[in-house]
């Protein structure tokens, strides 16, 4: 059996703020590309569009709710996020943040190190959650 995938979400609170909370995704083994050998394939969600961001060396987004539901996949750089708790959360390459936090307080991101940040990012339907 395939392990779930857990990735972390930054959500809003009933005081204006923001947590992180983890997110579960279970997989199961399935012949997704025959005729390739099977592999672990989590359910699809509907995203609504995608696109790319950069984020220069010394970018920092003061507290900031997210502007949209949203996945992020960091590409390329390191970015820290702490939510208004004081939550820390850091993200290289391979890593990958749900952003939920489209009211209140939001959260304050930044670009970690000398180097840009790019991001894949997939918008995701308000009304649906994972």
């Amino acid at each position: 059996m395939p392990p779930d995938l857990s990735f972390s979400r930054l959500l809003p609170t009933l005081d204006g703020g923001s947590r992180f909370e983890s997110v579960v995704i279970p997989v199961t083994r399935q012949s997704f590309a025959p005729p390739a050998q099977p592999f672990s394939v989590s359910a699809f969600s509907q995203a609504t569009e995608c696109g790319f961001l950069y984020l220069p060396a010394g970018w920092v987004g003061e507290m900031h709710p997210s502007p949209i539901r949203m996945w992020i996949f960091v590409l390329e750089g390191e970015m820290h996020f702490e939510a208004s708790n004081g939550e820390v959360r850091c993200l290289a390459p391979g890593g990958a943040l749900l952003l939920e936090d489209t009211e209140g307080r939001g959260h304050l991101s930044r670009v970690l190190g000398p180097h840009p940040v790019t991001l894949a990012v997939a918008r995701l339907p308000v009304a649906n959650a994972v």
